[in-house]
C-alpha cells in the first residue's frame, strides 16, 4: 500500500492519524499499545492493499505525534472517548473499530459505552485477565524513567518491543524504531510517548466490558501469547453470543509487527461475516 497520509484532528486533546487507501469502502479504525503509534500499524496496511478497506490509524493521546494531556489521563475510557469524538467529528459512518494490547483494551471499553458508533470491534491479543506477576510489571512500568539517547543511531539500535519476542524482521524494528522517536530540546533523543501513561495497571474491567458489548466483537489471541491466555479467551467469548474468536498461529504478542498477512486474513474473514 502507498504511503499514508497525515492528520490532525483538532480540539483537545489535539490528535493525529495517518490514513490509507481514501476511496476504500470499509472503514477500519486502528488504535496501536501502549507507548506505540499509528506507524506500527504499516505492516498491516501492506497486507490489507488491494482490500477494500479505508484504514484510519490514531496517535492515542499522549502517544506519536498526539497532544499530551496534562494532568494525566490515559485509561481506556479516555481513549474510548477520543475514539468516540474521532468518529464522530470526521463523520464516520459506523466503522470497524480494532486495538492491539492497550489499544484493544481501549476499543473494548469503547465497544461497551460506546458500540452504536462502530459496526464491529475486533480486540488483538489483549489481557482479559491479569496474573499477580503482570500487575508487579505494570506497576513497575510506572515508575521507570524516561530514557535518552545521546543520538539517533544509538536509540535505533536500542530500540526494544515489550515483550521483546516473535520473529520480526529487523527491518521491521528498524522502521517502527525510526518513527517512534524524537528529538530533545538539547539534542537528544527519546521515545516519543508519554511516561505517565503507564498507569500501573490495565483501568479496566475487561471481562465486564466484554459482557456489555452489543455490536458483533472479534477476540484476536496470538497462540504463543502469554497475555491473552486460552482459558481467558474461552471465557470470554462464552459471556457474550456476539464475541467470536480467532488465533493467529506461531505468533507471539505483537501480531501487527510479527504475522501482519494472517492478521489481515482474520480481519478480511470476520468482516465478511457482517453482512
Amino acid at each position: 500500500m502507498s504511503a499514508p497520509r497525515s492528520h490532525f484532528l483538532e480540539g483537545a486533546p489535539r490528535l493525529h492519524y495517518l490514513e490509507w487507501n481514501p476511496q476504500g469502502r470499509e472503514t477500519l479504525v486502528l488504535l496501536h499499545g501502549n507507548s506505540a503509534n499509528a506507524w506500527w500499524w504499516q505492516p498491516l496496511a501492506d497486507a490489507l492493499a488491494n482490500t477494500q478497506f479505508r484504514l484510519l490509524a490514531l496517535d492515542q493521546r499522549g502517544h506519536g505525534d498526539s497532544e499530551w494531556v496534562r494532568p494525566p489521563a490515559y485509561t481506556p475510557e479516555d481513549y474510548a472517548r477520543d475514539l468516540a469524538r474521532f468518529i464522530e467529528a470526521s463523520r464516520l459512518v459506523r466503522p470497524i473499530v480494532a486495538g492491539h494490547s492497550m489499544g484493544g483494551i481501549s476499543v473494548l471499553a469503547f465497544a461497551a459505552q460506546f458500540g452504536q458508533l462502530a459496526r464491529a470491534a475486533i480486540a488483538i491479543d489483549v489481557a482479559v485477565s491479569s496474573t499477580a506477576r503482570r500487575d508487579r510489571f505494570l506497576m513497575r512500568l510506572k515508575k521507570l524513567p524516561t530514557v535518552i539517547y545521546p543520538d539517533r543511531a544509538t536509540a535505533i539500535e536500542r530500540f526494544r518491543l515489550m515483550p521483546d519476542e516473535g520473529a520480526i524482521p529487523a527491518t521491521v524494528l528498524a522502521k517502527i524504531a525510526q518513527r517512534s522517536l524524537e528529538r530533545t530540546a538539547d539534542g537528544r533523543y527519546t521515545l516519543k510517548f508519554d511516561r505517565a501513561s503507564f498507569i500501573g495497571g490495565d483501568g479496566l474491567d475487561v471481562r465486564a466490558a466484554i459482557r456489555q458489548i452489543a455490536v458483533p466483537t472479534l477476540l484476536i489471541r496470538a497462540e504463543l501469547s502469554r497475555i491473552m491466555t486460552v482459558e481467558a479467551t474461552a471465557g470470554a467469548a462464552q459471556s457474550n453470543s456476539l464475541v467470536r474468536v480467532a488465533v493467529i498461529p506461531r505468533a507471539f504478542h505483537h501480531v501487527p509487527l510479527e504475522s501482519p498477512d494472517l492478521l489481515g486474513r482474520a480481519i478480511v474473514e470476520f468482516t465478511a461475516t457482517l453482512g
